[in-house]
């Protein structure tokens, strides 16, 4: 396993994060490969790719440089509640069947049924866009 990433993915967030993960009630294991990619099974036998970065403000580019570099992923976790997506992110993600969430989110999405279904408050509502629409 590398011990560096290319990201800029801070030492203490990658094992703050691997550590919530493997004490979520909704994760039997936790694999941690490549440094920010994480493999987990939840409690129904279900795998999932989670790639963790460190993106303040994520675009569509950071979303398609994590498909080029890491392949098949199911997450993205952007980073903690301040960071954000914008609109062009959450679409060139879905299109790629990829869910992208910040910490809480993707803490919530792990207690659904359908974790990639999920929608925490930033994507019912995006703040990334003016309130006049333009």
């Amino acid at each position: 396993m590398s011990t560096r990433n290319n990201w800029n993915v801070p030492y203490s967030s990658i094992i703050w994060f691997y550590n919530v993960l493997k004490t979520h009630t909704k994760v039997n294991s936790v694999m941690r490969e490549q440094d920010i990619l994480f493999t987990i099974l939840d409690d129904e036998d279900r795998t999932y790719k989670i790639l963790l970065l460190n993106e303040y403000r994520m675009g569509s580019a950071a979303v398609l440089k994590s498909i080029e570099e890491f392949g098949i992923i199911d997450f993205i976790v952007f980073g903690g509640n301040w960071n954000a997506a914008t609109s062009e992110a959450y679409k060139v993600a879905k299109e790629n069947n990829i869910a992208l969430f910040d910490y809480s989110g993707i803490l919530g999405a792990l207690n659904m049924q359908d974790p990639k279904g999920y929608k925490q408050n930033g994507q019912r509502k995006n703040s990334a866009k003016p309130k006049d629409g333009t």
